[in-house]
């Protein structure tokens, strides 16, 4: 008798959390997966920007610790993607990327622009946009920007000795 109460009980308590569990998982599994809606049928689609490392650290001679590059993913399926850049918003630097394989597309930030975009003893984020031409002049905008995050040293004669 007294295990049924129990049982009548805590079953819809259990049915709810195994549910709620399960939503959950479901749910974060989806998060990484793009929905078709986000590809267009008549133009360029960016998906999956990403930069790495997710902070470019610069050492004393203004070098990159970790080789940085930025990729997306260009999908057409009208027309061959030809063109694909990053504009910064806030400042005059521009980059190419060049295709790597199948619909991946990749820019490396080099030593001129990380010094043109580095401040000494600072991490700072820039906002970029990219953008995607195709071979009908058509062009895809990134849904979101990339965020660039570039921390230099501090330059100081002072900096770094004991």
């Amino acid at each position: 008798m007294r295990t049924a109460r129990w049982t009548r009980t805590l079953a819809p308590i259990a049915v709810c959390l195994l549910g709620t569990v399960a939503c959950s998982h479901s749910e974060s599994a989806l998060s990484d997966t793009k929905k078709a809606e986000e590809l267009s049928p008549t133009g360029p689609s960016l998906v999956g920007a990403r930069v790495t490392p997710s902070t470019i650290e610069l050492d004393r001679n203004l070098d990159p610790r970790q080789k940085p590059e930025i990729l997306v993913e260009v999908k057409d399926f009208t027309s061959n993607v030809n063109d694909v850049r990053l504009r910064f918003d806030q400042v005059p630097v521009e980059l190419k990327f060049k295709r790597v394989a199948g619909s991946t597309w990749r820019a490396e930030l080099g030593k001129n622009e990380l010094r043109r975009l580095a401040v000494g003893n600072q991490t700072t984020q820039y906002e970029a946009m990219i953008y995607a031409r195709n071979d009908a002049g058509k062009i895809g905008v990134a849904r979101e920007p990339v965020k660039v995050s570039i921390k230099a040293p501090d330059l100081s004669a002072n900096a770094g000795t004991g």
